[in-house]
C-alpha cells in the first residue's frame, strides 16, 4: 500500500495538475472510479542540462510518467539533442519503468559518454509499491543514443533520490540511493566493480539514525574526496515529519565516517539539496530548499555556511509570500561565480463556486545577498503549468540559462541576457 504521508508523494501532489492530483488520490483513498479522467495524463518529474553527445553543446534530458489509463502507466525518458545553436533534433523517447522520479548523470562505465541512473517510484495504484532503480547506459559507439535500461539490484521498496560519484576511494564512480531500508536504517551504496566497469558489488548500507529522503554529493571538508549530505527521517507525529541533515565524510581508502547530524527540521520536505560554495572562504556550504508538508509550516531556503571547518551556521530565506515553489535549483544566475537560487511551480487562482480554478505558473529568480540569504529579483509568468527546473549554459556564452519542464511534457528554455546578467529572456518552448 502506498504511504501517502511520505514526503515524496506529498510533494508530487503539489507538482502535478488538478486531474493528475486526482489520479494520485485514486491510489490514496480518493476512490477508484477514473472513467472520467481525460487521458493521456503526464506527470513531469525531472529535467537535466548536459552535453550528452560530446559536441560541446548542452542538451536537455527529461523524465516523466505518461498514463494512458489508470492501469497503463509508463516512464518516459526524453532526450533533446542540440544540433546547432538553438536547434534541437527530434526528441528521442525511451520507456524506463513506471514512474521515474529522480535521475543522476555520470560516466559510470568509463567510456567517456555520460550515463543515467533513474529512480522508479513504481505505481501509485492501491496495493502496489514496487520502486526500482534503473541504469541507462549511453551507447558509446553512437553518442546521444541510450541502450535498454538495466535494473540494479538494490534493497529498497521506496527509492527517493540518487547520486553518482566515487564513494569507495578507487576513482571509479559508485551509486548512492536513498529510500526505505529495513530492518536497519540508512542509505544504500552500490560500489562499482573497478575491474568490470558497469557492474556493481553487493549493496551495503550507510548507517544513519533514519532512512534518508534526499542526498547530495561533493567535497564538504576540502580533502579532495566525495562526501554526502543527506536529509534523514527521524520521527513523525500525525504525519508531520521531524528530520535532520546528516553529513557523511569519506576518509582515505573509501572509509565512511559515522554521520554528523545538524539542521533539524519539522513539517518540511526537501525539494533541493546542494553542496556548493556560497561564499569565497574556500569551504563548502550546503543549500537546501524546503516546502511545507502541511498547514502551519513555511517554505524556505536554508544556507548552512561553513565558516570554520566542520562548523555550520544556518541562514534562512523565507518563501512565505512566494508563489511558484514546486521545484528549485541552486546555480550561478548572474555570472559572478557564486550560487543563486530559482524556483518554479504552479497554483490555482480565481476559482468560483461552479467553475474550475485558473492555473497560473511562476518562475522566481533569487540572487544571493552575500550573507547567506537570497533576495528575489524577478517573478516570471510561464506560458504553461511548470513544475521542474534545471540550470546550464544552453547557448555557450558562459552564463547559466534555465530549462523548465511543464505540462504535457513541454520543455522550455529561458536564456540569460548577455547584456544584463541576472535577467532572463522570454521562455522558448522546445517541443
Amino acid at each position: 500500500m502506498i504511504n501517502c504521508s511520505q514526503p515524496r508523494f506529498r510533494s508530487a501532489l503539489s507538482k502535478v495538475g488538478l486531474l493528475t492530483s486526482l489520479l494520485f488520490l485514486a491510489g490514496c483513498g480518493g476512490g477508484g472510479d477514473s472513467s472520467w479522467f481525460d487521458y493521456p495524463l503526464w506527470v513531469e518529474t525531472g529535467v537535466l542540462v548536459a552535453d550528452v553527445d560530446g559536441d560541446s553543446r548542452a542538451d536537455v534530458i527529461t523524465i516523466a510518467q505518461l498514463a494512458s489509463s489508470l492501469e497503463d502507466r509508463k516512464g518516459q525518458l526524453v532526450v533533446r539533442l542540440q544540433t546547432s545553436p538553438g536547434v534541437y533534433a527530434p526528441a528521442q523517447t525511451y520507456v524506463v519503468g513506471t514512474y521515474p522520479w529522480r535521475m543522476a548523470l555520470g560516466d559510470i562505465d568509463g567510456d567517456g559518454a555520460p550515463d543515467l541512473v533513474i529512480i522508479d517510484a513504481g505505481s501509485t495504484v492501491v496495493g502496489v509499491s514496487n520502486g526500482t532503480v534503473w541504469m541507462v547506459r549511453q551507447d558509446a559507439g553512437n553518442r546521444g543514443q541510450f541502450l535498454a535500461p538495466q535494473q540494479l539490484t538494490i534493497n529498497t521498496t521506496n527509492p527517493s533520490d540518487v547520486v553518482i560519484g566515487d564513494m569507495s576511494g578507487d576513482d571509479v564512480p559508485d551509486i548512492v540511493v536513498t529510500g526505505t531500508y529495513s530492518p536497519d536504517k540508512g542509505a544504500g551504496l552500490l560500489v562499482q566493480d573497478a575491474a568490470n566497469r558497469g557492474t556493481f558489488l553487493a549493496q551495503t548500507l550507510i548507517p544513519l539514525p533514519g532512512n534518508a529522503t534526499a542526498v547530495a554529493i561533493g567535497d564538504v571538508n576540502g580533502d579532495g574526496r566525495n562526501d554526502l549530505a543527506l536529509r534523514m527521517y527521524l520521527s513523525s507525529i500525525n504525519y508531520v515529519w521531524s528530520t535532520a541533515l546528516g553529513i557523511v565524510y569519506q576518509q582515505a581508502g573509501g572509509v565512511l565516517e559515522p554521520v554528523v547530524s545538524l539542521s533539524p527540521q519539522t513539517g518540511l520536505n526537501t525539494q533541493t539539496l546542494a553542496i556548493t560554495h556560497y561564499d569565497t572562504n574556500g569551504l563548502a556550504d550546503v543549500v537546501e530548499f524546503f516546502t511545507p508538508s502541511g498547514e502551519g509550516y513555511t517554505p524556505k531556503v536554508t544556507t548552512l555556511l561553513q565558516s570554520v571547518l566542520g562548523t555550520f551556521a544556518a541562514v534562512d530565506t523565507s518563501l512565505a509570500t512566494v508563489r511558484g515553489i514546486g521545484d528549485g535549483v541552486v546555480a550561478d544566475l548572474n555570472g559572478d561565480g557564486r550560487p543563486d537560487f530559482a524556483s518554479v511551480g504552479f497554483y490555482p487562482t480565481g476559482s468560483g463556486p461552479f467553475s474550475p480554478p485558473t492555473i497560473e505558473s511562476t518562475l522566481n529568480i533569487f540572487i544571493q545577498n552575500g550573507s547567506g540569504g537570497f533576495s528575489q529579483t524577478a517573478a516570471i509568468s510561464m506560458p504553461v503549468a511548470s513544475s521542474r527546473i534545471a540550470a546550464g549554459d544552453i547557448n555557450g556564452d558562459g552564463l547559466n540559462d534555465l530549462v523548465v519542464l511543464g505540462s504535457e511534457n513541454q520543455a522550455m528554455v529561458l536564456l540569460q541576457s548577455s547584456a544584463t546578467h541576472g535577467t532572463f529572456l522570454a521562455p522558448q518552448i522546445l517541443n
